[in-house]
């Protein structure tokens, strides 16, 4: 039976209690030079973006968010640049957006944009 893909979306904070404050306080400051782009894009201080909720519920495949010690806990230390959004396929890993791309993002729209392009069918 074969395995389902999975989108991973992998940013460049640690999990805990200490990073998490950080980062909260990063994302409620005017500068987003102290953190994680993609935690920037896709967070508020109030949680996860409902628009970025609603577009991974309407996708087809499944994902999760993972800190980078949570990454590296779990698949090795096979990739060593975060953010990145990969795809794992079996035991397999492949980049999806590299993090110079998810650094380049500067709106929610610009990371849904890449990630349409890269999901959709080839015809």
């Amino acid at each position: 039976m074969p395995q389902e893909e999975t989108i991973l979306f992998v940013c460049n904070s640690d999990s805990g209690v200490l990073p998490e404050i950080k980062n909260y306080s990063s994302v409620t400051a005017t500068s987003r030079a102290d953190i994680c782009n993609l935690s920037a894009i896709i967070y508020s201080p109030l949680g996860m973006k409902k628009e970025w909720k609603r577009f991974i519920r309407e996708q087809k495949i499944t994902s999760r968010v993972l800190d980078r010690n949570e990454f590296r806990a779990e698949f090795g230390p096979g990739i060593t640049t975060f953010p990145a959004v990969l795809i794992r396929s079996g035991k397999g890993l492949a980049v999806l957006v590299s993090t110079d791309e998810l650094n380049r993002c500067r709106e929610l729209e610009d990371l849904i944009g890449f990630l349409q392009q890269r999901l959709s069918p080839i015809p």
